[in-house]
């Protein structure tokens, strides 16, 4: 069982950053509808910072994206290096590469997630992105 809720850890992290992609590039129309089963795959309580080193809760999370329809087109999303970092039953800790790449300049962070999973699905709890030196 553990193996599954990491591989579902592992796929959740990218499904949520398919999705983001789509809010922000809006390629095809459906940067809005996305924003709902984006949000889903947070908690109620989940919480982040940012690399702004600024503290969001959910709420602020999803006015976030609500204002990045379509704010970035061409912006390809990738991750990379998914570690599992630790874990504890259903909670386990994840650390990903996220890089974002847009008219020929790339930033990358390094992000440290803590996930609520289960057979029945993935939960973000809290999110911590530190940006990587170019």
């Amino acid at each position: 069982m553990t193996h599954d809720l990491v591989e579902l850890a592992e796929h959740s992290i990218h499904h949520v950053h398919e999705l983001i992609h789509r809010v922000f590039t809006d390629a095809d129309g459906t940067g809005e509808a996305s924003i709902e089963p984006l949000m889903q795959a947070f908690a109620d309580d989940f919480s982040m910072v940012g690399v702004s080193a600024i503290p969001l809760n959910r709420w602020e999370v999803e006015q976030l994206f609500r204002g990045a329809v379509g704010a970035r087109p061409g912006v390809e999303i990738g991750v990379s290096d998914l570690h599992t970092v630790w874990q504890d039953d259903e909670t386990l800790a994840l650390s990903y590469v996220e890089t974002n790449r847009l008219d020929g300049t790339e930033h990358s962070r390094l992000s440290v997630v803590i996930l609520r999973a289960s057979l029945q699905g993935v939960k973000w709890v809290y999110l911590h992105e530190t940006p990587l030196a170019g």
